[in-house]
């Protein structure tokens, strides 16, 4: 295998500017040259009761993570594994690669929860160098901090899809889609988003029977056993989820005592699991059950969950919907009955912009009385709008309708960010604009908070790798449109392992933090510092040649030497190394944090404790 610390410098240099899903596979592929090993892979952690693991990126084409690798003990002791040999003991699966070296670390996000692991593979015993698990963690904590931030976005795309899932839904059923087009609807789009899910709806008829209404998943002679289903404490998942008013998990068919009448019947239909949970309205009613099958035992996850709440929610909703229009004696009172029984704020405007219904809720969220909403207009609970701007917005709203977001003044003169859906409509011959708002000024807050974390290093205050690397590039580019210099300081903390070891990782982090406060009061407003991996710094320091970068570098370094730093009883001083790198006219964001970095090596290794820029560098 290369040299330990020539894959450190090759890595930095290949994956100093990715950011995301780019930086993970670069790091594996990267890993697979630089290393050699036969095989690397990145897996994420199933969400599940199981430690599944699901491979993200890989060097080949050999599918998933070796179900027996030892990753127990990664995701117990959160630590790095190095095995030479015997590695075949743990993978005694029949036609398994013979692997004898494994190199593997969990990736950990900000809380040190484990969402997976970097491992790498190797047939050859002892092939892995003692000192490659220190040299590359701070790839390894960069590549938790990214799997995390890859995550976060995926669980928002998911949560707005079903959100407008849930909202298309609704629009169509206040424009009289029948409920069964409905039902079929909600069953295929779940299952178009999760595949795995074979999704059923069953509906009490008129005796307190159960009727398979949806199930496009499940064979058809599966659902005729279910014609007629009387509900009971024991019957299966659907039937005792009726009967309690409760959601009945089996998850597995072939052990749970519900189902102990019916475990031939599964067996013969491929159905492993099932979680059902009841159809309850606002009144209490159980008007059914939304179930998901599964080929195999399945335990459902904390998202699983959330969804068959929603969907149940939203299904009992249509069934209720359709209860009320039963009673009622006209189109409008059935659009008045759904107004108050939806969650959303939801309205019924005219092309001039006038209220013509408005829901219990809309009229809570804004703070005035139906009364007073029906004499009022959009354009005065829309702030900077005017009437010829609101009139225009309605007049361009289609059929297909438009999601967008928005503000609303309240009635006590607080403003309110709101998701809004419009879509035209007719009504007793009379285009209006059917439209729903939805509050989610917490939504925006949180979103707020999360993008600043996304950005700051909790521990210093300064930005964070990926952040600092988007700066460096826009800095990068203003300098050479403007000619002007632009220099970068590498900063290390000198022997801080030492640090850890002996007085604990308490004691480092408040060397850090008191890092951070040091750099921030030397450092001008235009100045962009960020802490790029465990005690490694990077500053950006615009407008300054080298001469000026090296003076800033020493009164860095004075600046730290004089900090004193109290943990518990014990009094700590710290020295540190800067490497300095100027802009040069053919340089990039990698090269010159190479060079920059190499500068750091060179101050280490005269001694520690000083500011060294390269000879390369003009001066």
């Amino acid at each position: 295998m290369p040299d330990p610390q020539r894959i450190r410098d090759a890595l930095l240099l290949h994956s100093a500017s990715c950011i995301g899903k780019k930086y993970l596979q670069q790091l594996v592929s990267q890993l697979a040259c630089l290393t050699g090993a036969e095989r690397v892979l990145l897996s994420q952690r199933s969400s599940g009761p199981h430690r599944q693991l699901q491979v993200l990126f890989a060097n080949d084409a050999a599918g998933g993570a070796p179900r027996q690798l030892p990753c127990n003990c990664l995701f117990d002791t959160r630590q790095p594994l190095l095995l030479g040999r015997g590695l075949r003991q743990c993978l005694p699966e029949a036609g398994q690669q013979a692997w004898q070296s494994c190199l593997a670390w969990p990736l950990l996000d900000g809380d040190a929860h484990c969402l997976g692991h970097l491992a790498l593979l190797d047939a050859r015993p002892d092939f892995f160098a003692p000192e490659l698990p220190a040299l590359l963690q701070p790839f390894i904590e960069r590549a938790g901090a990214e799997l995390e931030q890859l995550q976060q976005r995926e669980k928002q795309a998911r949560r707005q899809h079903w959100q407008l899932l849930h909202s298309d839904i609704l629009r169509q059923n206040a424009q009289g889609t029948p409920l069964d087009a409905l039902l079929r609807t909600v069953v295929q789009q779940i299952e178009l988003a999760l595949p795995e899910w074979r999704c059923s709806i069953l509906l009490l008829d008129s005796r307190g029977r159960l009727q398979p209404v949806a199930g496009p998943s499940l064979p058809s002679a599966y659902q005729q056993r279910l014609v007629g289903l009387a509900p009971g404490p024991m019957v299966g998942s659907c039937g005792a989820a009726v009967w309690h008013a409760k959601r009945v998990v089996a998850e597995n068919l072939q052990l749970h005592p519900n189902w102990a009448p019916y475990r031939e019947l599964a067996a013969r239909f491929e159905l492993g699991s099932c979680w059902s949970e009841p159809l309850i309205d606002s009144k209490g009613t159980v008007h059914g059950t939304f179930a998901v099958y599964h080929r195999t035992p399945s335990a459902p996850t904390p998202q699983a969950i959330t969804i068959l709440e929603d969907t149940a929610r939203l299904l009992a909703l249509l069934l209720e919907n359709q209860t009320i229009h039963r009673q009622l004696d006209s189109r409008s009172q059935w659009y008045r009955a759904i107004l108050q029984n939806a969650a959303d704020g939801l309205s019924i405007i005219d092309m001039n912009g006038r209220f013509l219904e408005a829901s219990d809720s809309l009229c809570q969220m804004l703070g005035y009385s139906l009364d007073e909403l029906l004499h009022m207009h959009l354009w005065q609970v829309v702030p900077g709008s005017t009437p010829q701007s609101i009139r225009q917005r309605l007049a361009a709203t289609g059929e297909d309708g438009e999601t967008f977001e928005s503000v609303n003044r309240t009635k006590d003169g607080a403003l309110l960010e709101v998701e809004v859906s419009a879509r035209r409509l007719m009504l007793d011959g009379q285009p209006v604009i059917w439209g729903s708002a939805r509050d989610i000024s917490q939504r925006k807050a949180l979103q707020r908070i999360l993008e600043q974390q996304a950005t700051i290093d909790a521990l210093t205050g300064l930005f964070n790798r990926p952040t600092l690397l988007t700066r460096l590039e826009t800095q990068l580019q203003l300098a050479q449109v403007q000619h002007a210099p632009l220099s970068v300081l590498m900063l290390d903390l000198d022997h801080f392992k030492q640090i850890n070891d002996r007085y604990g990782h308490h004691a480092g982090d408040l060397v850090l933090a008191a890092l951070g406060d040091a750099l921030e009061e030397v450092l001008r407003e235009s100045d962009v510092a960020g802490r790029i991996g465990g005690e490694e710094f990077c500053l950006l320091l615009p407008g300054l040649g080298l001469h000026e970068a090296l003076d800033l570098a020493e009164r860095i370094i004075d600046d730290i030497s004089e900090l004193r730093i109290q943990s518990g009883h014990h009094i700590l001083a710290i020295t540190s190394s800067i490497g300095v790198a100027c802009l040069q006219a053919d340089d990039d964001s990698r090269t010159l944090l190479a060079r920059a970095d190499s500068a750091l090596y060179a101050a280490k290794a005269a001694g520690r404790h000083r500011a060294v820029a390269l000879s390369a560098d003009p001066p």
